[in-house]
């Protein structure tokens, strides 16, 4: 658990550098598995994925999505298929 511990700090001290990201105030975009039609889960990926091409903490978003083993929801612009 403290491993787990580790990433979440590191992570939120990057969103706190950061100032701000862009799924700060859009978590519904970033969870696309809870959109039941398929057409929906699409394009809210897409937006969501988009969305990530401006944040500031792409990388450290990703690198925390592999370390703490994230299996929904898009992180550092990657779906759970690309992690």
């Amino acid at each position: 658990m403290i491993l787990h511990d580790t990433h979440i700090v590191e992570f939120l001290r990057a969103i706190h550098r950061a100032g701000r990201v862009p799924c700060e105030d859009r978590e519904n975009l970033f969870f696309p598995e809870d959109q039941p039609d398929p057409e929906a889960r699409k394009i809210t990926t897409k937006i969501a994925k988009s969305l990530c091409q401006e944040c500031p903490i792409k990388a450290e978003c990703f690198t925390y999505a592999i370390e703490s083993n994230q299996r929904h929801g898009i992180w550092g612009g990657t779906s759970p298929n690309e992690r």
